[in-house]
């Protein structure tokens, strides 16, 4: 997915994880919470994807990218 390399990516602290965790305690939960947001945003595609990071604990990610109005810029770095 070389193309979207260009797009500002959003990092998760251990605490919004941990406090997630407890909201959702089935991972398809979480997911299925991703996807609804995708959703709410107007999004008409979703592509769900791996991409391998040798310097991640696990060696991947799990990338969620959608074409939803989502957020304002400056909303995102609040």
């Amino acid at each position: 997915m070389d193309q979207y390399d260009c797009l500002n990516k959003a990092q998760l602290s251990f605490e919004y994880l941990h406090t997630n965790s407890t909201t959702h305690t089935f991972l398809f939960g979480a997911l299925a919470e991703l996807v609804d947001n995708s959703r709410d945003a107007g999004a008409r595609n979703l592509d769900i994807y791996t991409c391998k990071d040798p310097s991640l604990r696990g060696g991947f990610y799990l990338a969620f990218l959608d074409d939803g109005c989502g957020m304002h810029y400056g909303k995102f770095i609040e």
